[in-house]
């Protein structure tokens, strides 16, 4: 089983200023600054949800009980005695396992890869010659364990592999595209006009602006 925790975020405020907010909905007065200031956060993660990514960098923790408790990246077929092949999740390679795919996108960096032995001790992976880390566009960061390291045996606890992880286009509202920022005011308008439940989805230029950014699930 994967278990995630989230370590350090940014406010919604970081991202859309409510001052930038207000002159986009061409609000002047201050009677509406909770409502809005609301809004920015719930669009910021209806956007984030919807291009599985985090806009603006996010540390998380991820734990996993067993090194095959993963986010494969691809399939692999296993044939049959009767000739027919069954697809399974995962990726296997010359040692089994290749790569561990981090849930949340664009990925800013790993900043360990740790996991409990045998004797319940601690150790750490060593970049560039335990692993190596990839970035594709519009795809999903991932560790790539070396080919030719044999993965330890672990302890048997729920936090047995610890990979600390970062997440976003960087630190500052400045580093994340501005078409992303825009498709956020656009679903920030959509929410402050319409104060009902209604049968839609995004509105239609946000989803336009946000498609180009959406991060492959696997």
């Amino acid at each position: 089983m994967i278990k995630l925790n989230l370590n350090t975020s940014p406010t919604a405020t970081d991202l859309l200023s409510l001052a930038d907010v207000k002159t986009f909905l061409r609000v002047t007065n201050t009677s509406e600054d909770t409502l809005i200031t609301s809004l920015i956060g719930a669009a910021i993660d209806v956007a984030q949800n919807y291009t599985n990514s985090r806009f603006l960098e996010t540390e998380y923790t991820l734990y996993m009980e067993t090194w095959t408790d993963i986010y494969v990246s691809n399939s692999y077929q296993q044939a049959l005695n009767n000739g027919v092949y069954i697809t399974n999740g995962g990726y296997v390679g010359k040692d089994g396992l290749n790569q561990i795919v981090l849930p949340y996108a664009p990925l800013a960096s790993i900043t360990h890869v740790k996991y409990y032995d045998n004797t319940g001790t601690q150790q750490t992976m060593t970049a560039a010659t335990d692993y190596s880390v990839h970035n594709f566009i519009n795809q999903k960061g991932f560790i790539e364990i070396m080919d030719g390291i044999s993965l330890p045996t672990l302890d048997d606890r729920a936090d047995a592999v610890e990979i600390k992880f970062k997440a976003g286009y960087g630190t500052s509202a400045d580093d994340v595209p501005d078409a992303i920022k825009s498709a956020i005011q656009l679903i920030i308008g959509f929410m402050y006009e319409k104060r009902e439940d209604t049968v839609s989805r995004l509105p239609k230029a946000s989803e336009y602006l946000l498609d180009p950014y959406r991060f492959k699930t696997y």
